[in-house]
């Protein structure tokens, strides 16, 4: 991490980024381009870009997130989580920066195995934006073996002045509260939620890492109901209020994608570690 003093930050206008920018600001040169100054599915523009600018590292946020959109518009989203991967792994590897970029946990959305994933268990995505990471990681590793690639969880964070905030475990059940209207969980969902303060911490520690893929955030091995449950009772609420357990969703088969921290922890020596997403829900209330 010694080796690492400029920074380019992808998509450093969007939730991830714009955090990630306020927690590496102090400590590394960044450069935050806009699209305008630097379109990631244009491989022309990738390449001088980089190799004007030069930079150490490349962390890669800008992506289409929304796996609805994604299911319904697979080229765009083709473009944005696969193409973009592409082309920054071909400049990182031919200008000698090193790529770290943000896949998701929903390429273990087909797994129905119980218990915290490893990173090598057999996935089959279902869906067009968990295909997709999918297949990114694979040709982000063919085209610069020394890439990292980050399955991300669902992320939380209030809304923030100058921020960019999408809807999010704990907005909605804000909302939720404030409306008096009581929200449907699955009870048949196992999944991470993380705070984004808990994401931005790591991210210095990541760029040590070797070549690879690597879970990225909170663990859990509550369904989605019982998380609700109990962050509403982290709050002194009575959960039977505000949360409905959700039996029908998920019917086919259960939906499992908590992820396990263990070879990223290993890998780091111990330096990324995450909380729980129950213990990162007590301490981002408190």
């Amino acid at each position: 991490m010694d080796a690492i003093r400029k920074i380019l930050i992808t998509g450093a206008s969007g939730f991830v980024g714009s955090r990630a920018v306020e927690a590496l600001q102090t400590g590394y040169e960044l450069l935050t381009p806009s699209h305008k100054e630097l379109d990631v599915t244009d491989a022309a523009n990738v390449d001088s870009y980089i190799a004007a600018a030069r930079p150490d590292a490349i962390l890669h946020l800008a992506a289409i997130s929304d796996t609805g959109y994604c299911e319904e518009h697979p080229d765009e989203s083709y473009q944005a989580n696969v193409l973009s991967v592409e082309n920054l792994a071909m400049a990182a590897e031919k200008y000698g920066a090193k790529l770290v970029w943000f896949s998701s946990d929903q390429v273990y959305n087909g797994n129905i195995e119980l218990g915290l994933l490893p990173e090598d268990v057999t996935v089959s995505p279902e869906n067009h934006y968990g295909r997709h990471k999918l297949l990114a990681e694979q040709r982000a590793l063919e085209l610069c073996p020394g890439s990292v690639a980050l399955r991300a969880t669902w992320m939380f964070d209030a809304e923030r002045p100058g921020m960019r905030t999408h809807r999010n475990f704990v907005i909605n059940f804000r909302n939720a509260i404030e409306n008096g209207t009581p929200l449907r969980f699955a009870t048949r969902e196992f999944r991470g939620i993380t705070w984004i303060g808990d994401v931005v911490r790591n991210i210095p520690f990541t760029f040590d890492l070797p070549g690879g893929v690597y879970n990225f955030g909170a663990e859990n091995t509550f369904n989605t109901y019982e998380t609700a449950a109990e962050y509403a009772r982290l709050q002194g609420l009575d959960p039977d209020t505000i949360v409905i357990p959700d039996t029908v969703r998920f019917a086919e088969h259960i939906r499992n994608i908590s992820i396990s921290m263990d070879k990223a922890h290993k890998a780091s020596n111990g330096k990324i570690n995450f909380p729980t997403t129950l213990e990162g829900l007590a301490a981002y209330i408190s």
